[in-house]
């Protein structure tokens, strides 16, 4: 019997900006890359329900959408598996284990359980990601050095040995090269030139808002609720900006989420 392949803990947000890699052999498994280089086969995500269970009239098929303050993202039952659609509803707090999929450059997760949660989990969740995904970057960056020096030569292999970083983190970020690769040549055939290689940028006023969100946080050794963060904010950001401005927080690790509705600052 094939063992199956861990699942990792991450946000919706690395799922949505990674790479969707469709496997040649018919028994390998897709996967996913993160722009960080994780190379990920199974994920772990827990989020709230925000859209009521949908099941086929013939029961073949389900799904219902997530959220977890990072972004949005379908979760799908097929044949069998339409079992766990039937277990959540619209604003259930769900741990959610599952494979990644990919239809008309959506991504989704193809479920293969789902448990309702307390709310404490989500928090325990986010540290948990927080936790493995600082430890990956710590040792990516060390790759990246190397590759960017050496490429994925056997000088490469070597030196990465000794540093304590696994040869198969150089083979993932070759593999991330070369599909960030593909993917602004085709970019570039179908865009301007000019348009091809800039960057998205943040805007001011997001960073303006992130900045204020954070010196509220900051004022205050207590967390510190949504309503309280929009009402002192009112006169400066939209009820939208602030929004935005606390979900990247969330997703870059700068502030965390005790309870719902509520945020502190991560230290």
């Amino acid at each position: 019997m094939k063992k199956r392949l861990p699942a990792t803990r991450v946000y919706l947000r690395d799922i949505i900006n990674g790479y969707y890699v469709r496997s040649e052999g018919d028994f390998e498994p897709n996967y996913l890359i993160t722009k960080d280089a994780r190379k990920v086969y199974r994920v772990k995500v827990v989020a709230t329900v925000v859209r009521e269970p949908v099941i086929s009239e013939d029961e073949t098929y389900g799904k219902f959408q997530i959220d977890d303050g990072t972004g949005t993202m379908w979760v799908l039952g097929f044949r069998d598996d339409t079992r766990f659609i039937r277990l959540v509803k619209k604003g259930d707090l769900v741990q959610i284990i599952g494979k990644v999929a990919e239809w008309r450059d959506d991504k989704q997760i193809l479920v293969e359980g789902v448990t309702k949660v307390h709310p404490n989990m989500w928090i325990l969740h986010r540290f948990e990601t927080l936790k493995e995904k600082v430890e990956h970057v710590r040792k990516a960056k060390i790759a990246f050095e190397i590759y960017d020096t050496y490429g994925i030569t056997a000088k490469a292999k070597v030196i990465a040995k000794n540093k304590g970083v696994g040869e198969d983190l150089l083979q993932t970020i070759d593999e991330l090269y070369t599909i960030m690769l593909e993917q602004r040549s085709q970019e570039f055939v179908e865009e301007a030139p000019e348009e091809t290689f800039i960057e998205e940028e943040v805007s001011p006023e997001l960073i303006e808002a992130k900045k204020a969100v954070l010196e509220i946080l900051k004022a205050k050794d207590k967390p510190i609720s949504r309503k309280f963060i929009e009402r002192k904010l009112k006169e400066k950001f939209d009820p939208e900006l602030i929004d935005e401005a606390i979900k990247e927080l969330l997703a870059e690790g700068e502030i965390y989420e005790p309870e719902i509705g509520f945020y502190r600052i991560l230290e």
